[in-house]
């Protein structure tokens, strides 16, 4: 049996299809399947021509397999990711906004970080300054669970709940936040509120793993909310 080289793009077709598993870890990389796909055809080709006498045609034929299958697993789980992170942020969103429609501010109050509310004056001093918990500053019982300002003294809260029950609601996905890369945005608008107008919203929330007595849950919390888009 006379030797017969082998294509070198089937082979390199095969090792790119192999890397095209890296696909399904960040739309990044989706260009790998693409580029395996390429390679592969070209390494078909290669083989298949008229006088090249060349082997690599399983090769070339295991990296279109991979890297084709490979690219359909990485789109279609980022899409089916992108859609469950879609319905949890509307959840929560309307949930909020359910709580404070409801005037439940303490379950509003519950579902936004801390560092949202303004901290209340105690003694001459903020909550958390340096003062706090020195020696010469007094404590007096329930310091601590009432420094935080109220939720409806933010501005946010004040135009939402101007708006009343019977403002239509809506809320719409826009994405992951490019800043943090880990919270996820959704904007809503309300109308008509009082005068007539609309009141927008831009939130951004992030997911969070907690333990409880149940196991390992997921907790959402709201870390910006801005008047406007």
């Amino acid at each position: 049996m006379s030797y017969r080289p082998v294509s070198k793009l089937a082979v390199v077709a095969a090792v790119v299809g192999v890397l095209s598993s890296l696909a399904i870890t960040t739309p990044l990389l989706w260009i790998l399947p693409l580029l395996g796909v390429a390679l592969a055809v070209a390494g078909l080709a290669d083989v298949s021509r008229s006088g090249a006498e060349k082997a690599g045609r399983a090769a070339a034929l295991v990296g279109l397999a991979l890297s084709v299958g490979f690219g359909a697993q990485a789109v279609t789980t980022s899409f089916v990711s992108r859609w469950i992170m879609e319905s949890r942020t509307r959840a929560v969103v309307n949930a909020w906004l359910d709580s404070l429609a409801e005037n439940r501010l303490a379950d509003a109050r519950s579902m936004i970080s801390p560092q949202l509310l303004p901290q209340a004056e105690s003694d001459g001093h903020l909550y958390g300054d340096p003062g706090h918990g020195q020696p010469g500053h007094s404590h007096h019982p329930g310091e601590d669970a009432g420094a935080t300002g109220s939720i409806d003294s933010l501005p946010a809260v004040q135009a939402i709940l101007r708006c009343g029950t019977a403002a239509i609601r809506e809320v719409r996905f826009t994405g992951r936040d490019e800043e943090t890369g880990n919270d996820w945005c959704a904007q809503v608008r309300l109308s008509p509120c009082s005068g007539g107008g609309v009141v927008d919203l831009r939130l951004q929330l992030v997911p969070l793993v907690a333990k409880d007595v149940t196991g390992r849950v997921e907790r959402w919390t709201i870390t910006k909310i801005d008047l406007g888009f």
